[in-house]
């Protein structure tokens, strides 16, 4: 999207979740997407992937309505893309 800033990928191990190392990432990349001028950013989460999801949700991004279908090892796999309007001047608790 022109305009928008995109956040590629966010990966943490599973043994790392529920330790707030994935809002310090959102933090950091938030804060580096807002120094190069960016308010409004998109990313693209699995479907399927709730916890990922349900992480986004919780600090504003919302749906935008586009998808993408992508086959994988012979299974359809469904991207979302989500949106985030306006980048808080103050990182997220």
């Amino acid at each position: 999207l022109r305009g928008y800033g995109e956040l590629v990928s966010l990966y943490l191990l599973p043994e790392y979740f529920g330790r707030g190392y994935g809002t310090k990432l959102l933090n950091a990349a938030l804060a580096g997407l807002s120094d190069l001028g960016y308010k409004d950013i998109f990313l693209w989460v699995l479907e399927e992937n709730l916890r990922a999801v349900h992480f986004y949700e919780k600090y504003g991004f919302r749906k935008s309505g586009a998808y993408l279908d992508d086959t994988v090892g012979g299974r359809i796999l469904r991207e979302r893309q989500y949106i985030y309007y306006g980048i808080r001047p103050r990182p997220f608790p």
